[in-house]
């Protein structure tokens, strides 16, 4: 499968944006939306390694949608002006190292997200992925095109679609129609709320078929319908993404991450010249060596060990937990091992699946229960995925083992 990410420029740089406290270099240039770039292009290049990287911007100026309805987005808030300066360093950085950004006069990014989607997932063996949270693209899911949200590294498949919406990502488009998109100003239905929109979707479908079948609704649903037909199909255009846009000379090829030298001397001075230094690998090495911290990890691997770690957790008002999963998909995640974290001196590494003596199913069950009963803090980096994992691995009682071969072949144990 090749690996193809998508990624809403648009949406993307908000996002870093906000993820980040504002910070400065040493002569106060804002920096926090530049380095939370940086960070996930370093991130990129050194762990998921996408095949294809795509970068998508909306054109300037109107659009199509304008035309239709004036006030098309009218309610959004202008970008920061803490953002904007940001933009031009962002721009550069991602010039020096040769990726494209495509922007279509007259086209949101949505549409040529679409277009790209729709072209490219006719392949069954492109797995892609886009990168976004607007709500609309959710409507492009299929089995080998997912919305990936790297905030919460979570991956959307169309059951989660469902799981979000209520409807199929098919008719997302009828959803936001109904229900209306107060972050593009789509009016909706006045008065109809998502459960109304789910229910006439689950009955008739698009919006189209509900019209079509008009005369089989009763009440005030029906009055309000033929009252806001105007708004509802107007609504519904808005909403809709075009998925065949002309991208003139688009060739995926041009787009290869793996073939460009994304970390190249010219963007490390990039870094230095910013202050990014934890992002120049080479000159950080050393910190990521355990000895060179003189920090010793501790591998738990039976039930002796995890007793006496559970006694020991017990002198603690507050530990630090992660878990090492197969997956960002929670629903498919299978666990591999738990990092636990005392103090400097108390460093461990449960072993569920690694080769080597492994702590079993029910081992490593009955000891996680006991430490989330316990009356401690627990802390983490994105804790929630942790416990959706730990809560969907457990589920199933009949689970005995993971899947080996989901598994790298990195071991613990040689």
């Amino acid at each position: 499968m090749k690996k193809i990410y998508i990624i809403d420029w648009n949406s993307f740089i908000y996002r870093m944006f906000y993820a980040l406290p504002e910070f400065s270099t040493s002569d106060w240039k804002l920096v926090n939306a530049i380095f939370g770039m940086a960070k996930f292009f370093v991130n990129l290049s050194l762990k998921d390694k996408p095949d294809y990287l795509i970068f998508v911007r909306d054109a300037k100026w109107d659009n199509f949608r304008h035309e239709i309805y004036a006030d098309y987005k009218a309610t959004r808030d202008r970008m920061p002006d803490n953002l904007k300066v940001q933009l031009s360093s962002i721009d550069e950085m991602i010039g020096k190292m040769w990726i494209e950004i495509i922007e279509i006069p007259g086209f949101e990014a949505d549409d040529v997200i679409a277009t790209l989607a729709v072209d490219l997932g006719k392949n069954p063996e492109n797995d892609i992925y886009i990168l976004s949270g607007d709500k609309d693209l959710f409507s492009l899911i299929t089995e080998n095109v997912k919305m990936y949200d790297t905030m919460k590294k979570k991956i959307y498949w169309p059951d989660d679609t469902i799981e979000k919406f209520w409807v199929k990502p098919e008719y997302i488009s009828d959803y936001l129609a109904i229900v209306g998109d107060t972050s593009d100003n789509i009016p909706g239905i006045p008065g109809f709320w998502p459960k109304k929109a789910i229910e006439l979707i689950s009955l008739y479908g698009s919006v189209e078929w509900i019209y079509e079948n008009l005369d089989k609704i009763t009440g005030k649903t029906k009055e309000t319908l033929d009252a806001k037909r105007d708004l509802a199909e107007l609504s519904k255009k808005l909403a809709t993404i075009d998925r065949q846009v002309n991208l003139g000379n688009f060739a995926l090829e041009s787009n290869n991450f793996l073939t460009k030298n994304i970390l190249n001397d010219e963007i490390k001075e990039y870094f230095r010249a910013h202050e990014f230094f934890s992002l120049i690998w080479e000159e950080n090495v050393n910190l990521k060596k355990w000895e060179d911290l003189n920090l010793k990890v501790k591998i738990i691997w039976d039930k002796q060990g995890l007793d006496e770690l559970k006694n020991k957790i017990t002198n603690y008002k507050e530990i630090v937990f992660d878990t090492e999963t197969t997956n960002l998909n929670t629903l498919i995640a299978e666990i591999v091992g738990v990092s636990i974290y005392l103090d400097d001196a108390n460093i461990y590494y449960i072993n569920h699946a690694h080769r080597g003596p492994q702590v079993s199913f029910t081992e490593l069950k009955e000891f996680l229960d006991d430490i989330f009963n316990m009356d401690i803090t627990i802390i983490g980096h994105n804790i929630k995925y942790d416990l959706e994992v730990i809560e969907s691995y457990f589920k199933s009682s009949g689970k005995t083992e993971v899947k080996k071969e989901e598994l790298s072949q990195t071991s613990l144990f040689g």
